[in-house]
C-alpha cells in the first residue's frame, strides 16, 4: 500500500506541492502520476518518478480539486485522493525579476555539454526565464513542507502569476507548437531594464567574489533602482527575487563577474535577495528535467564559473544555483545567517529534496530552514493562512525568579515555540507543543553547562519574536544575589545608578571585578591598590593586582591589553595594604539616568581615595556599605554613554564567617573578560585591539605606592559620609 504524505481531501494554498511517499512492493521503480479535474480533464500531464526507498514528485495543481492518482509500476494496486487547491489572493506575492543590462546579448552561459553554439536551448532568455520559473515552484514546494515536518501546517509564499503559452511542462510546450492557442497560469517573470551597459556590470569592482572589489554590493543597489523605475508592482511593500541576467565567468580574470549574491529585507519598501545567472544553464526548464538536473554528473568544464569551488558537476551547480539563490530571498523576507538553507546547506542536501534514496532522512537534511525562521516566515503576510488566529505581538521576556525558585522565567502570551541553549534546541516546548512559559532552573542548569563559561540563550515566540541572552548565569547577576554554585551561600549585590537600554543597544558594557583574581599560574592573587578614576564625571575604577596585573571596572579592550584609556583629572590610587578591606563606598548620582558624578573609596584603616564631585549638595550621594555579618569582595557595574563613563556602581558582599571556595573567582557573572573572550560582543570605545589577557603594570608599580588624598575640584569631598 502506497504512503504519502498528502491527505485524502486535503486543502493546499499553494501552485506547486512536494509530494513524498513509499510503495509497498519493493519490485516498483517508478510510479506514474496523472491529475485530473472533476469532470475528467486533464490538470496537468502524466508525470514519472523514480522509486528509490522513496518516491518524490512535484505536482503541480489547479485551482479547486486535483484528482490525483499515483500508479506503481509494479503489481502494486494505485492510490488515487482528492486535493483541493485554494489560491490565496489576498496574501503578498513574491515577485520574480530578471534585470537585463541596455545592450544586452539576452543570452546566458552555458558549458559545451549544453551545445550553446548549436541551440538556445539551454542559453536563451527564453531558457532563463522557463528556469527561473521552475526553480521558484521548487523553493515553493520545499518551503512548504519544511513548514509542514515542523508541525506548523503546509504553508508557503504565493507567486505571482500570468497566463501565458509558456507552460512548466515539456509535454504542454509541445501541445503549444500544434496548438497556438494552448495556455496556462504560470508564475509571472519581470523583466526589469536598467541603463547600465553590459560592461558597467561586469566590472571588476562590482564583482562581489573579487577580494578587491570596492562596490562588490552595487549591484543589489542598480537592481532596486531599476525596480523603483520600473514602477507597478514595485511600490510599496514588496519582495522580489532578482536574477541578473549579464552575469559572465570570465577566464582571463578567473571571475564571476556581473553577480553577487545579497539580500536585505526592507519591511516599508522593496525587500529583495539577488543572484546572477552564471549557474543558470543547469537548472531544469521543466518539471520533466527535475530527477535529470538534479543527477547530472556531467563536468561543466572551464567555460562556467565554479562557484564557490561547489559546483564541479552540473546537478552541484544546480544545487548550489538554486540553494544560494534562495538563500537571497530568505534575506529579503527577514531571514540572518541562522543555519540550514541560511549557512549554505543547500550545497550538499538540496537535490535530496527531489531525488529519492534509500536511508534518505530528513533528519540528517542539512538543507532546512531554521525553525527561528520558519517562525519568522510565519508572521510575514506572504505566508499567512485562513487558519491562522491573531497572535499577541509581544515577543518572548525573561525573569529572574525568586529565591525559592532559583531561575529564569521565559514567559511570551503567543507561546514560546523554541528555547536553545548553546546552540541546542530544548526538546520542550516545541513547535507543535509551544507553551506560554517556561521554567529553566539554575540547578538543572548547572548540571549541564559550566558556570566558569557563558550560557547563551536564545527564545522564539509563535509569533517570530527572538529574545537573545548572551549569557544566563551573566543575566542572573542582575539579582540582588548570586548562589554559589555547589553552596547554600549567596552572594549579595547592592548598586546605585541602573542600565537603561534597549536589548539590541550595544553601547553599554557591564562588568563585574573582585578583589581577588586567578593569577596567571592559576593561583589567586589579591589586589594591591584601587585607582578611582574621577573628572568632571566617573570615568570608572581600575583594580591593580599584586602579581603586576590589572582589571577595569569598565570596557575592555579586544584582547586586554589594549583596553580604553580612562581619564580623570582628579584620578587618586589607594593601597590595600594585607589585612585591610574595602568597607564602604561612596556614589554620587544626581541624574535619573546616565552617567555617575564622583565616587570615593574607604578601607578598614580609616583611609581613603576618591572624588564625589557633591560640593555642599550631598543630597545625591548614595552610601554602599555591607550588610551586617557581610564584606566587600568586589565591585560591579556598567559603563557606557558617549565617553564611556560609569552609569552604575555597586559591591559584591560575601559573608565573614563562610570561606569562599577559589571557584567563586571564575564565576562568569563574576569576570570583566576582554571582548575578544566575551559571550557577546559589546560596542568598542577606543583603539583596537592587539593582543594579550589582563593588562601588565608598568615596571615598579606593582607596589602598594599611592596618592594623597588631595588636589580635588570640591574640598568637601574628602569629609566623611
Amino acid at each position: 500500500m502506497i504512503s504519502l504524505n498528502i491527505q485524502n481531501g486535503e486543502e493546499i494554498y499553494q501552485r506547486c506541492v512536494l509530494a513524498i511517499g513509499q510503495c509497498g512492493d519493493d519490485d516498483t521503480m517508478s510510479v506514474t502520476i496523472s491529475t485530473v479535474d472533476d469532470g475528467g480533464k486533464t490538470i496537468f500531464p502524466d508525470q514519472q518518478w523514480p522509486v528509490e526507498g522513496d518516491f518524490r514528485a512535484l505536482l503541480i495543481l489547479a485551482p479547486g480539486n486535483n484528482n490525483i492518482t499515483i500508479s506503481p509500476d509494479s503489481s502494486e494496486p494505485p492510490l488515487t485522493l482528492i486535493v483541493r487547491y485554494i489560491p490565496l489572493l489576498q496574501t503578498p506575492p513574491l515577485h520574480l525579476a530578471i534585470l537585463v543590462a541596455k545592450d544586452s546579448s539576452l543570452l546566458i552561459d552555458c558549458p559545451p555539454s549544453k551545445f550553446p553554439s548549436i541551440s538556445s536551448t539551454h542559453s536563451s532568455l527564453s531558457a532563463a526565464i522557463a528556469k527561473f520559473r521552475m526553480t521558484a515552484l521548487m523553493w515553493q514546494a520545499f518551503t512548504a513542507e519544511d513548514f509542514r515536518l515542523n508541525g506548523l501546517s503546509r504553508r508557503s509564499f504565493r507567486l505571482e502569476e500570468e497566463w501565458t503559452a509558456s507552460p512548466s511542462s515539456c509535454t504542454l510546450s509541445k501541445t503549444h507548437l500544434d496548438d497556438k492557442s494552448s495556455s496556462s497560469s504560470v508564475p509571472k517573470i519581470h523583466l526589469i531594464r536598467t541603463e547600465h551597459t553590459v560592461a558597467d556590470l561586469r566590472q571588476a569592482h562590482r564583482a562581489q567574489q573579487n577580494p578587491k572589489a570596492k562596490e562588490a554590493d552595487s549591484l543589489h543597489s542598480i537592481f532596486l533602482s531599476a525596480l523603483k523605475a520600473h514602477g507597478a508592482p514595485f511600490e510599496g511593500p514588496v519582495t522580489v527575487a532578482g536574477l541578473i541576467l549579464d552575469s559572465h565567468f570570465d577566464m582571463s580574470q578567473n571571475l564571476i563577474v556581473g553577480h553577487a549574491a545579497l539580500g536585505a529585507h526592507e519591511p516599508n519598501g522593496i525587500s529583495l535577495g539577488i543572484f546572477g545567472s552564471h549557474l543558470t544553464y543547469a537548472w531544469p526548464r521543466f518539471i520533466e528535467d527535475v530527477t535529470i538536473c538534479l543527477t547530472d554528473n556531467t563536468v561543466p568544464g572551464e567555460s562556467v564559473g565554479n562557484d564557490c569551488g561547489e559546483c564541479v558537476t552540473i546537478w552541484q551547480a544546480c544545487a548550489v544555483g538554486q540553494g544560494a539563490f534562495l538563500h537571497e530571498v530568505g534575506h529579503a523576507f527577514g531571514a540572518p545567517h541562522s543555519s540550514g538553507v541560511m549557512t549554505r546547506g543547500y550545497s550538499p542536501d538540496w537535490a535530496r529534496w527531489f531525488i529519492p534514496a534509500e536511508g534518505n532522512e530528513v533528519a540528517t537534511n542539512k538543507c532546512r530552514w531554521d525553525v527561528r525562521d520558519l517562525l519568522r516566515f510565519k508572521a510575514h503576510g506572504a505566508f499567512a493562512l485562513p487558519s491562522d488566529k491573531k497572535m499577541d505581538r509581544a515577543g518572548p521576556v525573561l525573569e529572574i525568579m525568586d529565591e525559592q525558585e532559583e531561575g529564569v522565567r521565559i514567559k511570551c502570551e503567543a507561546g514560546v515555540g523554541v528555547v536553545i541553549l548553546n546552540g541546542e534546541i530544548e526538546p520542550v516546548p516545541s513547535l507543535q507543543k509551544p507553551v506560554k512559559e517556561v521554567v529553566l532552573k539554575v540547578a538543572e542548569l548547572e548540571k549541564r553547562f559550566e558556570r566558569s563559561k557563558p550560557l547563551e540563550l536564545v527564545s522564539v515566540g509563535m509569533n517570530g519574536k527572538e529574545k537573545r541572552t548572551a549569557d544566563v548565569w551573566k543575566f542572573l547577576s542582575n539579582r540582588s544575589w548570586i548562589r554559589i554554585p555547589g553552596t547554600m551561600t549567596r552572594l549579595r549585590k547592592k548598586a546605585v545608578g541602573g542600565v537603561d537600554r534597549a536589548d539590541d543597544d550595544n553601547s553599554s558594557w557591564e562588568w563585574a571585578v573582585m578583589l581577588k583574581k586567578r593569577g596567571k599560574n592559576g593561583k589567586l592573587v589579591d589586589a594591591s591598590k584601587i585607582d578611582v578614576r574621577v573628572g568632571c564625571l566617573l570615568d570608572g575604577v581600575i583594580v591593580h593586582y599584586r602579581d603586576g596585573t590589572k582589571v577595569p571596572c569598565g570596557p575592555r579592550g579586544r584582547h586586554g591589553d589594549d583596553d580604553p584609556h580612562m581619564g580623570g583629572h582628579q584620578a587618586k590610587k589607594i593601597a590595600i595594604r594585607k589585612g585591610v578591606e574595602v568597607v564602604k563606598v561612596a556614589v554620587n548620582a544626581p541624574h535619573q539616568q546616565g552617567s555617575l558624578d564622583g565616587l570615593r573609596i574607604w578601607l578598614s584603616d580609616g583611609s581613603a581615595r576618591g572624588a564625589l564631585n557633591c560640593g555642599s549638595n550631598r543630597d545625591n550621594v548614595h552610601v554602599l556599605v555591607p550588610d551586617e555579618g557581610q564584606r566587600i569582595i568586589g565591585f560591579y557595574g556598567a559603563s557606557g554613554g558617549g565617553w564611556g563613563c560609569c552609569n552604575q556602581f555597586g559591591i559584591v558582599t560575601a559573608p565573614k564567617d563562610v570561606e569562599l571556595p577559589d571557584s567563586v573567582y571564575d564565576m562568569e557573572e563574576l569576570q570583566n573578560r576582554p571582548e575578544g573572550q566575551r559571550s557577546k560582543k559589546r560596542r568598542r570605545l577606543s583603539r583596537e585591539d592587539d593582543s594579550g589577557s589582563d593588562t601588565e603594570d608598568d615596571a615598579g608599580s606593582t607596589s602598594t605606592s599611592e596618592d594623597e588624598d588631595e588636589g580635588y575640584d570640591h574640598a568637601s569631598d574628602v569629609d566623611d559620609f
